[in-house]
This record gives structure tokens, C-alpha cells and sequence, in this order.
């Protein structure tokens, strides 16, 4: 039986780590990527973009202008690098020196640290991904004796689940992105696959206000992509009030609005009832799949 690999938030992230991504859209990989980046400016750490293409810095790193990250400025200041290093035919094989001349230099600077986010490039990995998988393992000693940390990208529209469930060994976890909100009672967190928003536990007029705040921000994404549609997948929500679901419904109007749907998945039976029983199920722009079979 294969045993599920470990999965870490960006935010629990420390010196040593060596974390793979498999994301499945660009703004999944840009959410991790400026998480991790930013952590790193703040923590006092040089961060390192390794592209798989050879690419200007500034336009590398353009997705963190959109969280108020000034990039030429911390590029010019040293703070952000990008190198173009896995672009080359041969990039896989002498990663690890990269890695480790990069993070000596970065301690030299002054920094605490460096946080190195390389995209593995297909191109490169050998054979049955020999190649990828030695310089994998040759990554493990760096990450162990310096302070670096750090995330390999894979892009699942190129490898498959089953190329990358071997190099969780040579991993220690999965890297996700941090939750939206968690507090004692509701968890809040992004999905990319389709993208939209998770809600575990209860939402009550305690957390009310971050449950508003979480949803205004991903329906405003929503009016971003090519597909004007917000998902919140609900099953695993156990309680919700009314002032909440009002909240869904005025969403859902706003985005219909703009050509747009906000999509409940996983909603439970008795909210199903009340929706039904208000019409808020009829509201436009709204979409409420059909329950699960039960098995």
C-alpha cells in the first residue's frame, strides 16, 4: 500500500527543507511561489528563481507585483535572483552546485538564508527521469548542511502523478499553499483543480467576517480567468448561518453580473432545504451541484 506523501504549508516551511510542488495550473504555482518568496524577504533571506527558460529577472518575477512586492527594487538590491541556469541542455546535472554556491554566497551577503523555487524542465531529465532523479538526491545533502530551503516545481500538464509519486522520496513533503483563514472552528484554504475555496468546520458570526473577506477575494480572481466561475467545495462544512449563506447569494448576484457563476459543491442536505425553501437556490448566478450518491 503506498503511504500519502507528507503535505507542509508554505508557512511551516524551515532551513532544510527541500519540498515538490505538483501544481496543475499557473495560478496555483504563482500562489506558492510568492508565499514562499516573500516569507523569505521578510525572514531575511536572499529568494533564488530558477526558471526553466532564460527569461529577464524582472519579468520572472512579475507575479509578485500583484502583492505589492516592488521586484526591480528588490532585484536591484540583491534581495530577489533569478538564474537562468536550468534553461541549459545540461541544467539537471549540476544543480546541487548551483544550489550550494548560491546559498554560501547569499550568507556571504549578509542574508540568513536563501530560498531557492527551481522549475524542473522536462527537457533534460534522461531516461525514464534518471537524470532528474540523480540530481534529486544529489539536492538532499545541500538542503542538510546549509541554510537554504526550498521548493521543486513540477508541472502536472507535463508530469504525470505517477512520474512524481517516486520522488516523494527524494522530497520531505508536498508544498501547498497556506490556509486563507484557521481559527478554532473554520479552516479556509484554495483550490486550484478547479480553483475556488475549501470550508472545513462551521462558519458563525464569529468568523463571519473572514469568511466574507476570503470569498470577496476569490470571486474578484474569478473575474480574472477566462471562465468567469468561483467553486466552494462544502463538504466538509458542518454548520453554516443564515448571515453567511446571505453572503453566498450576494456573491453569486455579482458575479452573475459579470457573466459569471459561483458553484456549491458538497452541500449538506438540511442547507439544501433552506435554500430551497428561501429560493435562494433559483438566484441567479448560483449553481448548487447535485448531491453525492451516497455509497
Amino acid at each position: 500500500m503506498s503511504v500519502a506523501p507528507a503535505v507542509r504549508t508554505v508557512g511551516q516551511m524551515r532551513h532544510g527543507d527541500h519540498l515538490l510542488l505538483g501544481y496543475d495550473s499557473d495560478e496555483e504555482r504563482e500562489t506558492v511561489l510568492a508565499a514562499c518568496l516573500l516569507d523569505g524577504l521578510a525572514s531575511g533571506h536572499r529568494g533564488l528563481l530558477l526558471p526553466p527558460v532564460d527569461i529577464p529577472a524582472g519579468l520572472a518575477l512579475s507575479f509578485l507585483e500583484a502583492h505589492g512586492c516592488l521586484v526591480d527594487e528588490e532585484i536591484a538590491a540583491g534581495r530577489l535572483r533569478v538564474d537562468a541556469h536550468l534553461a541549459g541542455p545540461e541544467g539537471l546535472w549540476d544543480l546541487d552546485e548551483v544550489v550550494r554556491s548560491e546559498a554560501r554566497r547569499a550568507v556571504g551577503d549578509g542574508f540568513l538564508g536563501l530560498r531557492v523555487c527551481a522549475e524542473i524542465p522536462r527537457a533534460g531529465a534522461g531516461e525514464g527521469l534518471k537524470t532528474l532523479h540523480d540530481s534529486e538526491l544529489l539536492l538532499d545533502p545541500v538542503f542538510a548542511s546549509l541554510p537554504v530551503l526550498g521548493i521543486c516545481q513540477y508541472d502536472r500538464r507535463i508530469f504525470d502523478e505517477s512520474e512524481l509519486a517516486p520522488l516523494d522520496a527524494l522530497h520531505h513533503g508536498r508544498a501547498v499553499a497556506d490556509p486563507v483563514w484557521r481559527d478554532g472552528i473554520l479552516a479556509i484554504t484554495r483550490t486550484f483543480a478547479p480553483p475556488g475555496l475549501a470550508l472545513a468546520g462551521e462558519v458563525d458570526d464569529t468568523n463571519v467576517t473572514a469568511f466574507a473577506r476570503a470569498l470577496h477575494a476569490e470571486t474578484a480572481r474569478a473575474r480574472t480567468r477566462p471562465t468567469v466561475r468561483a467553486r466552494l467545495d462544502l463538504r466538509d462544512l458542518h454548520f453554516i448561518d443564515v448571515g453567511a449563506l446571505r453572503l453566498l447569494v450576494f456573491s453569486a448576484l455579482g458575479l452573475s453580473a459579470a457573466g459569471g457563476t459561483l458553484v456549491l459543491t458538497g452541500v449538506a442536505p438540511h442547507v439544501r432545504r433552506l435554500m430551497r425553501v428561501t429560493g435562494w437556490d433559483r438566484v441567479p448566478g448560483l449553481l448548487i451541484e447535485p448531491e453525492e450518491p451516497t455509497r
